[in-house]
């Protein structure tokens, strides 16, 4: 039974259409920020209400048909106390706030987003709990970006982050395909995989958690859409999403950790070194891309070697591996060993690069000076590297494909980062 009165008490009224029989109440709860909007908790799970008790429906999810004892509304997640004694929370319920408010719950809509908190999630954080051990998934970090879809749309669906100044931050689509765990070749035990956040095509209500990150350059992230760039500065940003060719936008505000005290330009000169040597880095993996092609085309084409193309194919690929920093794996004396010590090699900058990326981004600081006189001796270190590069295939590559069309045989090709190869 549960009863309101908006008289003080004087009279009654029962509310409980919606709730099974049998599901006894033990807590009802109203939402402190939007009126109207009702929580019960009873023997047999939780039930929300978006019309002040007058029609109930399940908000049951993923919980189990369990003895829900008590609810409280904790800022923007609503927390239940189960006689199982576990506490389960739902994280973030401010699309239902706006539900509370509509007149009708069917068209596609965009809801405006909470507050995004900038909180870097823990690195290792020791062994994960062994399968039987009772623990629950924790949230996702990032922005929270509900959205609901009247009917299956006929295009994929499409959702964009744009900062203050208009600019793409991020893009995806749910045509994107997400990465998957591949045991053979993951590296790590299944525990560890998380599968990133993806774009829903069903009807219905739909979350989407933005990781707070740009988009990974496309040479570095390997064609892959879900991999991350440098994080986004705390701001003020615009979501759009784009459902059949119709947009709906809302605002987002992404703030600070509240334990971190950094005035707003440290963060600005954090991102802009951060996006530098990203960009560095970008070159660089185009450069080590299209290296890697080259090496290996030069050793399929040097096992069945046609007369006079044999000696400068060893010389160009000498070269290759000079100025990548390449290790031949194949070669069974070269096992274990890491690329030559070589301080313009490809390999040896990616390395130093990567090491500065993470010095500049790992933790809420304004760049040292360490780090900022870092990228630029390594900026003066990989400009004439890709120089050298450049010279390589503009040169020393056409004069050997010369000679393999004169001796008929096919030419050394590459094939630019996120292209197919021609059949």
């Amino acid at each position: 039974y549960l009863y309101r009165t908006r008289d003080g008490g004087r009279t009654w009224t029962l509310i409980v259409d919606g709730i099974r029989n049998g599901d006894f109440a033990n807590a009802v709860r109203e939402d402190p920020r939007q009126r109207g909007l009702l929580y019960a908790a009873t023997e047999l799970g939780a039930y929300v209400s978006f019309t002040d008790g007058d029609h109930w429906q399940p908000l049951q999810m993923n919980l189990p048909s369990t003895s829900v004892r008590d609810i409280d509304v904790h800022g923007d997640d609503v927390v239940i106390a189960t006689h199982g004694r576990g506490f389960w929370v739902l994280d973030d319920v401010s699309s239902l706030r706006q539900i509370a408010m509509e007149t009708s719950h069917d068209s596609t809509r965009l809801f405006a987003p909470a507050v995004a908190i900038r909180v870097r999630p823990a690195g290792f954080t020791g062994t994960p709990l062994p399968k039987d051990e009772p623990t629950a998934v924790n949230p996702a970090f990032g922005a929270r970006l509900d959205y609901r879809l009247a009917a299956t749309p006929k295009q994929p669906v499409q959702l964009a982050i744009f900062n203050d100044a208009g600019q793409l931050v991020r893009r995806y689509s749910s045509a994107d395909v997400p990465p998957a765990y591949e045991p053979d070749t993951a590296g790590i035990a299944p525990e560890w995989f998380t599968a990133p956040s993806v774009l829903a095509t069903t009807p219905g209500l739909h979350r989407f958690v933005w990781p707070l990150h740009y988009a990974a350059l496309p040479a570095s992230s390997g064609g892959n859409a879900f991999a991350d760039g440098v994080l986004a500065p705390p701001g003020r940003y615009v979501v759009e999403l784009t459902v059949d060719g119709t947009s709906f936008k809302q605002p987002l505000t992404v703030v600070a950790d509240p334990r971190v005290h950094l005035a707003p330009s440290a963060f600005a000169q954090q991102f802009e070194l951060a996006r530098a040597v990203e960009a560095a880095q970008e070159r660089l993996a185009s450069a080590q891309v299209a290296a890697s092609q080259l090496h290996d085309a030069i050793r399929a084409a040097r096992k069945s070697p046609a007369t006079g193309t044999d000696d400068p194919l060893r010389t160009l690929d000498a070269k290759v591996v000079d100025i990548a920093g390449i290790v031949d794996v194949s070669n069974p004396g070269n096992a274990g060993l890491l690329p030559p010590d070589n301080t313009h090699s490809f390999a040896f900058l990616a390395q130093a690069l990567g090491k500065l990326a993470n010095a500049t981004d790992d933790a809420d600081a304004a760049p040292s000076v360490d780090a900022r006189n870092g990228y630029r001796t390594l900026v003066a270190l990989l400009d004439p590297t890709l120089a050298q590069w450049q010279q390589l295939l503009a040169s020393d590559l056409p004069a050997v494909n010369a000679g393999l069309r004169r001796a008929g045989r096919p030419e050394l090709t590459l094939v630019p980062p996120g292209h197919k190869p021609e059949p």
